[in-house]
């Protein structure tokens, strides 16, 4: 006969399933209770972790009418509940990991360091030990102290018993654990961990990127839409003023453009005038009779002026 308190637990956890927008499925495995006990407290305002054996998750799932999730259940499991998207509960269990002991036969996940300072430890044969390892100690006022900053373990390397039995003593907690997320279902779709688990930055940088490809393309190819109609308006009122300055048409837009381009031909015209006349003028100290100018001279400054009203007449029409 089944114990009534099965029947209870795939009850209350049925229920639960069907009220929750996100249902995940996290490993539980070899995460000592302690640690346990404060990643749920991490999560409470979040999201809800529960702890149930396997094959009660299964038969909530049944219940509860969501098919293939109970495919992800394997090993020790545990159930959140939220209303946090999968991706956003994957980042928040990411952050949410916490440091715990070294075991004999554990990988380092980083290099270990037994930083340089007092142990707090008194005295006693366990400086033979760090000295054994590797680390330099000495014994001052009764308190055994760590002379200098000591590599004991490299990163990918297996942590032995005797060194993960002195880290443990020493309080170095080398070790990072977390609730690891096998899978998570909201409205229908099941997101596994291999999807779940994105470089935010290059994505957010890839995306960025094709934007501006697409932006562009459709640009270039003169496709309308809401994003791309205000850039190509632009760009169509640009080349009608262009345009209009180039063929001299005079609207409120280009007058000032051409009033502007008036202007400057008009001072260059001045400029050139200006130096025509200069040039034409007798240069200091050239011998000439007084009061009896040179013809040749005369007949030059007629011409010049002559030149001079000829160009101010094309200048107004």
């Amino acid at each position: 006969m089944v114990a009534r308190w099965k029947f209870e637990e795939v009850e209350g956890l049925t229920k639960r399933i069907s009220k929750s927008k996100v249902i995940a499925l996290v490993n539980i495995g070899g995460i000592p209770s302690r640690q346990l006990q404060l990643m749920r407290k991490r999560l409470k305002e979040k999201a809800e972790l529960r702890v149930g054996k396997n094959n009660l998750i299964k038969r909530s799932f049944e219940k509860a009418g969501i098919k293939d999730l109970d495919k992800h259940v394997r090993g020790s499991m545990g159930l959140i509940f939220t209303d946090l998207d999968p991706f956003k509960l994957n980042k928040i269990l990411k952050s949410s990991r916490v440091s715990a002991p070294a075991k004999a036969g554990s990988i380092a996940p980083k290099d270990i360091v037994v930083p340089s300072g007092d142990t707090s430890l008194p005295a006693g044969p366990i400086i033979g030990d760090l000295q054994r390892l590797g680390i330099k100690a000495k014994i001052q006022e009764g308190r055994i102290i760590v002379t200098e900053d000591s590599l004991v373990v490299r990163e990918g390397e297996e942590i032995s018993q005797d060194m993960a039995g002195v880290l443990t003593r020493l309080g170095i907690e080398p070790i990072e654990i977390g609730l690891d997320l096998n899978a998570a279902y909201e409205d229908g779709v099941i997101y596994t961990s291999d999807i779940l688990d994105i470089d935010e930055t290059k994505t957010i940088s890839d995306l960025q990127t094709s934007y501006r490809d697409a932006l562009n393309l459709a640009l270039n190819s003169g496709i309308y839409n809401s994003v791309t109609i205000k850039y190509l308006l632009n760009d169509a009122f640009n080349n009608a003023i262009n345009l209009a300055i180039n063929a001299e048409i005079a609207t409120k837009e280009t007058i000032k453009f051409l009033l502007s381009k008036a202007n400057r031909e008009m001072l260059s015209l001045t400029s050139r005038i200006s130096g025509d006349s200069v040039s034409g003028a007798p240069a200091e100290g050239e011998d000439e009779r007084e009061g009896e100018p040179k013809k040749e001279v005369e007949g030059e400054e007629e011409k010049t002026e002559d030149e001079a009203a000829s160009g101010l007449a094309s200048l107004f029409g």
